[in-house]
């Protein structure tokens, strides 16, 4: 077997740009096929691919003070890459994909780590992730570089309900209480749903975390939020809707 992209031209980390596109949807492309083969039909997945990284789509978030992409590129091709939000204080690796045929060349932990710093020096003290918990490998990478498990959630992806892991680097999850309707709710500033003009963040009916009530939209400060079951979420007070970013958004 010949040599790997990777170990043949050495690894560059860097910011994505417009020319990355291509790399970008390919890269996504493979991973899910290597990732995700066994649950999702490979239309299901050129479909995801294609909205949420056409072109009309990375030339706007590529823009957007919220986002953060990274590109992994050995010569001129990209390797890897990882699409961040980041608000508040918290980072979260919405997705961070390696081309299959270079998984075994430290390109993921390289990736991650200068993805771990970048956000760091924007301000970010702790970041989270979320896995399928049939992505066994994507799980393991995780918790091998030192993030933790904090909780699980339902995903609906086409017809069919998944389980996603909930991580967070060093476990530093934030739980703080706010008042509503004369009871104490638990914002969660670590896990998030990316908003239209502000991120939501996950509410609880306790502090240890374990009841989730609902949404809390940053863009207003409101608890008055509604999520259809459709996952679509929208808040009444000011209108900042959940923009479509992972499975949600994949047109299945």
């Amino acid at each position: 077997m010949g040599q790997s992209k990777a170990e043949s031209d050495g690894i560059e980390i860097r910011k994505a740009e417009r020319s990355d596109a291509d790399g970008i949807r390919d890269v996504a492309l493979q991973s899910l096929r290597s990732s995700y083969d066994e649950i999702l039909d490979d239309d299901e997945i050129e479909q995801a691919v294609e909205g949420w990284y056409g072109d009309d789509a990375l030339e706007v978030e590529l823009d957007e003070e919220g986002l953060a992409y990274f590109v992994a590129v050995a010569g001129d091709e990209v390797v890897g890459f990882s699409q961040n939000l980041v608000a508040d204080g918290t980072g979260t690796i919405l997705w961070l994909h390696v081309d299959p045929d270079n998984r075994d060349q430290h390109v993921g932990t390289t990736l991650l780590n200068h993805t771990q710093a970048a956000l760091s020096e924007r301000g970010v003290d702790r970041i989270a992730a979320e896995v399928l918990t049939a992505n066994e490998r994507g799980c393991s990478f995780y918790e091998a570089n030192g993030f933790e498990k904090t909780g699980e959630r339902e995903k609906q992806i086409g017809d069919q309900t998944h389980v996603e892991n909930v991580y967070v680097h060093e476990g530093r999850v934030v739980y703080e209480p706010r008042e509503f309707e004369g009871n104490n709710l638990y914002v969660n500033w670590a896990e998030s749903e990316r908003g239209s003009d502000a991120p939501f963040y996950a509410a609880y009916a306790d502090e240890d975390g374990e009841d989730l009530w609902g949404w809390f939209c940053s863009n207003c400060e409101s608890f008055d939020t509604v999520m259809d079951s459709m996952e679509r979420l929208e808040c009444n007070d000011c209108g900042n809707q959940k923009k479509p970013v992972r499975w949600d958004a994949s047109y299945l």
